[in-house]
């Protein structure tokens, strides 16, 4: 089984625009999300176990948010898989962190871009997280 794709830096750079559009397609679908879970928790806190039975008349708003989420949940995973199949690691959401396979004075590193930078400025070991951020 052949190990991760490994990019220069330059080939990382080129995937941004694609990256910056999936993770405005992710932010979109946590804003549904959160509000969906709203609505829900609402629903729970207002009809208790009773939003389970028939006779609940909220009972079929609530299933239409659940089904709602299930179907969110399933868009931010596809979104998640595109941004792997582009070779980058989706890191965090808070803010969108991605990293890039890469290689620097031999050995095997994190090209590490953060939502709101134009460009990767930045990388880490692999062994590292953000906070070993280190200059390019």
């Amino acid at each position: 089984m052949p190990g991760p794709r490994v990019f220069e830096l330059e080939e990382a750079q080129r995937l941004l625009p694609q990256i910056r559009k999936v993770l405005r397609e992710v932010e979109d679908i946590r804003g549904r999300l959160r509000e969906l879970k709203i609505r829900v928790n609402a629903l729970e806190m207002i009809w208790g176990a009773q939003l389970k039975s028939e006779d609940c008349p909220d009972r079929g708003e609530f299933e239409h948010h659940i089904e709602a989420m299930k179907k969110a949940e399933q868009e931010f995973e596809t979104c998640t898989r595109a941004i792997a199949s582009l070779g980058g690691h989706l890191k965090g959401l808070d803010p969108p962190l991605v990293d890039f396979y890469g290689v620097r004075e031999g050995r095997l590193i994190f090209w590490c871009w953060q939502e709101g930078e134009d460009e990767i400025t930045d990388w880490h070991h692999i062994d590292e997280g953000y906070s070993g951020r280190q200059r390019v």
